[in-house]
């Protein structure tokens, strides 16, 4: 839980903690929130938050006492009325919390932008695709009050980055909106073959074989900005899909048991819904399956345009992509309710070159050797012209480099180059 959501409620939001405060005062206790995530600029940086009803007033209390050393005059006064404040009734209380949302919430004028950005650096090959994620990542985390979740399917041929994308949304929204608040939970939906394991989601009932697992869908209690990731949505099966339907739709699901406050409400509104497929999509007349794309199209970039030509150019895919995942089994009502589907093309020989020294430099960090360059000769030489995918690469470059990273362990924390041709390679200072 964090503070600012008390400060971006909206008036259904502060109705609701209104019912729950008064429901607690008659039963003579306060509504707490044990582990609350402060402000920046705050110590501790976590406290338990109480509100209490006493008579027509309102008190809101930290534990332990919390100093506020930051910048901003607003936080700091507020800080400074003491580790339990009372107000004159609960519209006061809840004018001043509204009254510190500015303070909380600073998000870049150009978040779309720098989202776009942070995910190209973490993607390779995929403009559009990313460019598709970040516009509906930009419209989720702008939301004050948000209705359901985002949920996203990322579909197209195996090994070409959306498993990829999928585990650079978490770092990326943390990096852009300045704050550690999202986490990913990934899934593998493979192992989700049968009707049963659709409770390894939800959790088991009272009695069955399971129960005291946790289940996958109750992380949202320890982060309510949790990012879901599940890979290879068309292996699962289809019940796992109908359980999800009103967490999709409706952003709220019953857990099996109740939290330490007695409630079994799971609230997933502000969470993030990623899934993959290798199912084809796109819709695309004469060419079948993932037929590589004509060479014009392949080197052309997305186009400058704004987020109205953008969102209806989204949408006008988003649609043809539904209808073919209804073709495919998946039911109309069940299309229908996802966020976005968003389509990832076959990698171009310039991104390919680009993800086999990403593949160098990340097998060279496992050896603890810092490969940040890769002459393009040597790129080239080491990628196979025809591939399955790029992940086929990856024994190729284990066979070929092991012996020369072996050989320069003692380089471990400089800077490196790998040169020359692949009958002779050698790691110069980069």
């Amino acid at each position: 839980m964090e503070f600012s959501q008390f400060c971006a409620c909206g008036p259904s939001g502060y109705a609701r903690l209104k019912q729950k405060v008064d429901a607690c005062a008659r039963l003579g206790r306060s509504y707490e929130f044990p582990s609350c995530e402060l402000p920046s600029g705050c110590r501790p940086d976590r406290a338990q938050v109480g509100f209490w009803r006493h008579g027509e007033d309102y008190l809101l209390y930290f534990r332990p006492n919390v100093a506020y050393d930051g910048a901003d005059p607003r936080l700091s006064e507020f800080f400074l009325r003491g580790a339990v404040q009372r107000y004159a009734g609960f519209q006061a209380m809840t004018d001043c919390l509204r009254g510190l949302d500015c303070a909380l919430t600073t998000p870049k004028p150009d978040l779309f932008q720098a989202l776009k950005a942070e995910l190209q650096s973490r993607v390779l090959g995929q403009e559009r695709a990313v460019e598709a994620a970040a516009f509906k990542l930009w419209g989720h985390v702008c939301k004050r009050e948000p209705r359901r979740p985002l949920s996203l399917i990322f579909y197209g041929p195996t090994g070409v980055g959306k498993s990829e994308l999928g585990k650079a949304v978490s770092p990326a929204l943390n990096a852009c909106l300045g704050e550690e608040r999202c986490r990913l939970v990934w899934t593998e939906l493979n192992t989700f073959t049968q009707a049963h394991s659709v409770y390894r989601l939800t959790g088991a009932p009272p009695g069955y074989v399971g129960y005291d697992d946790p289940a996958v869908l109750e992380e949202v209690r320890r982060c309510p900005h949790t990012v879901f990731m599940f890979d290879e949505l068309d292996k699962a099966h289809p019940e796992v899909l109908k359980a999800l339907m009103s967490v999709l739709d409706e952003g709220r699901a019953t857990a099996r048991r109740e939290d330490e406050k007695g409630e079994r409400e799971l609230d997933f509104r502000r969470c993030v819904f990623l899934f993959t497929t290798n199912l084809d999509l796109s819709g695309a007349e004469r060419r079948l399956g993932f037929a590589p794309p004509r060479e014009e199209e392949a080197r052309k970039s997305p186009e400058a345009i704004g987020p109205g030509g953008l969102a209806g150019r989204l949408y006008q895919a988003d649609e043809s992509a539904r209808l073919a995942l209804a073709r495919s089994g998946v039911l109309r009502e069940i299309a229908g309710r996802f966020s976005g589907l968003i389509g990832f093309r076959p990698l171009d020989e310039e991104a390919r070159l680009a993800v086999t020294a990403k593949q160098i430099a990340a097998l060279g960090r496992e050896y603890g050797l810092e490969v940040v360059q890769v002459d393009p000769a040597i790129a080239r030489a080491l990628t196979p012209g025809q591939a399955i995918s790029p992940r086929s690469t990856v024994p190729v470059l284990e066979g070929v480099l092991t012996p020369l990273f072996l050989a320069n362990e003692a380089r471990a924390g400089t800077a490196l180059r790998l040169s020359g041709s692949v009958e002779h390679m050698y790691l110069t200072p980069a």
